[in-house]
């Protein structure tokens, strides 16, 4: 074996000494400190969420009276149909369907309810209605439907001529449509508050 000067022995002594403390400081403390610093970032952000809430349920009487004005806004408005259940808005839309059917022409023929649908969480009310009549009464009639409030939407709508011949004159033979469609409208949105 070689002699190695004491000096030489005690460098690689303190050299190996700190290695073995560089490796427990690497293994050992470092992942802890990492886990502090990480539980330190998640109080403070659990800490931040806390004042949010804290504030919200502060000002809760302000989202309350902002809600009665978004609740009172929908009531006031004429994009929904106005009725308590789904049968009395389908009935709601049967009526308004008639009475543009009095004002312009033409003649019903038969009106069915189609079952409600939920669409983007409002309750879409429909019927399926077959109507005759001239030309002019019949986009009167929907043009009627769609500009109108409550706001109803005409959908798969179906033309037909159809022609009826007069017995016992000369007068040519009257022209008339059959048209097919499904009318709709919406329940207001329920707000929960």
């Amino acid at each position: 074996m070689t002699d190695v000067p004491p000096i030489v022995g005690r460098i690689l002594a303190l050299a190996l000494m700190l290695g073995v403390v560089l490796l427990v400081v690497v293994v050992g403390v470092l992942p802890f400190v990492e886990r502090a610093r990480m539980t330190d970032e998640a109080l403070e952000h659990n800490r931040e969420m806390i004042a949010r809430l804290s504030r919200s349920v502060a000002n809760r009487g302000s989202y309350d009276t902002q809600i009665d004005v978004l609740l009172a806004r929908i009531n006031e408005s004429g994009l929904y149909i106005r009725a308590d259940t789904e049968p009395l808005a389908a009935a709601a839309v049967q009526e308004h369907l008639k009475r543009a059917v009095g004002l312009h022409g033409g003649e019903l023929r038969s009106v069915q309810s189609l079952p409600s649908l939920i669409e983007d969480d409002l309750t879409r009310i429909g019927l399926r209605v077959v109507m005759t009549g001239a030309l002019g009464s019949m986009i009167h009639v929907l043009y009627e439907l769609e500009s109108s409030e409550p706001f109803l939407f005409v959908d798969s709508l179906q033309i037909k001529s159809t022609t009826r011949r007069r017995r016992r004159t000369a007068e040519p033979p009257v022209e008339t449509l059959s048209i097919r469609f499904d009318v709709y409208g919406y329940l207001p949105p329920e707000v929960e508050q």
